[in-house]
């Protein structure tokens, strides 16, 4: 039996890439461990025990233990081969591993940075921040944290994180210009569903269209993804993502111009390749 240690808020990425793919293999008799993060569930020692870095989520399959969200995912498309989520060819694996890795390496940072330069440091109390990273235990998960929210837009986390998603929508945009209706062809496959969460965060902050305005090809593969039940599933209630007077889009829409002319200074800044 599968036992999935998960937060469900729409903006826990990496819980919701492994909700997103166990709907997307019709798999519904798992064990639901729901944990708080704001009552600190991840850091307390039981879930250490299972997670020493206090990350969410963590899957447990007949007491054995998986951690990272994009392995998560991988074990659960092998667990149940239909409808098989990674193409069957060597090489096309290969490059669907390259899309996750890219999205584990940027993408993850770049929406946490966005996430919490906005809905975190406009919503929650600074008291409150500062003793949860008194647990924290990765130094680079710390800093990065702090800095979004200490120096805010002047931190040079978000600006990387604006330009890391410039680059993946970019190549994004490159790869669906043949028309294929997902980037890995005509198969859905989990570089969607390790992509759409992250991205799920920009929408919901309302600066999505700053990326995708001008990206014809990722819209249509983006309306395609919203779409789908396992997306529209991670809404934390109806109409979350379209209501205007949510956290994340009162977040958004104070630090939308900003967002704008930092985009524009990395465009002008960056060689265009």
């Amino acid at each position: 039996m599968l036992e999935l240690y998960y937060l469900q808020e729409a903006d826990s990425i990496c819980s919701n890439r492994v909700l997103m793919t166990l709907a997307e293999k019709r798999i519904h008799d798992w064990i639901p461990k729901k944990l708080i993060l704001l009552n600190r569930d991840q850091f307390k020692p039981e879930y250490l025990k299972l997670n020493p870095k206090a990350q969410v989520p963590t899957l447990v399959h007949d007491g054995r233990v998986m951690r990272e969200s994009s392995i998560i995912c991988d074990y659960i498309d092998d667990f149940k081969p239909d409808p098989a989520l990674k193409p069957l060819d060597l090489a096309e694996k290969a490059h669907l591993r390259e899309w996750i890795k890219d999205a584990d390496e940027s993408g993850y940072q770049a929406t946490a940075s966005i996430n919490f330069v906005t809905k975190f440091r406009l919503e929650i109390p600074l008291a409150q921040m500062e003793e949860r990273w008194k647990k924290v235990p990765d130094i680079d998960r710390l800093h990065r944290q702090q800095s979004c929210v200490y120096e805010g837009l002047d931190s040079l986390y978000v600006l990387r994180a604006i330009g890391a998603w410039e680059r993946i929508f970019q190549k994004m945009e490159d790869i669906l210009c043949d028309g294929r209706p997902w980037i890995m062809g005509t198969q859905f496959t989990l570089v969607e569903t390790n992509n759409a969460p992250f991205i799920k965060v920009l929408e919901m902050l309302r600066l999505l269209h700053l990326w995708l305005d001008g990206r014809p090809n990722v819209q249509r593969w983006w309306a395609s993804i919203s779409d789908r039940p396992s997306y529209q599933s991670l809404e934390e209630y109806p109409g979350q993502s379209k209501d205007d007077e949510a956290p994340h889009a009162k977040a958004g829409a104070a630090v939308e111009n900003k967002v704008k002319e930092l985009l524009e200074t990395y465009r002008q800044t960056m060689p265009q390749l």
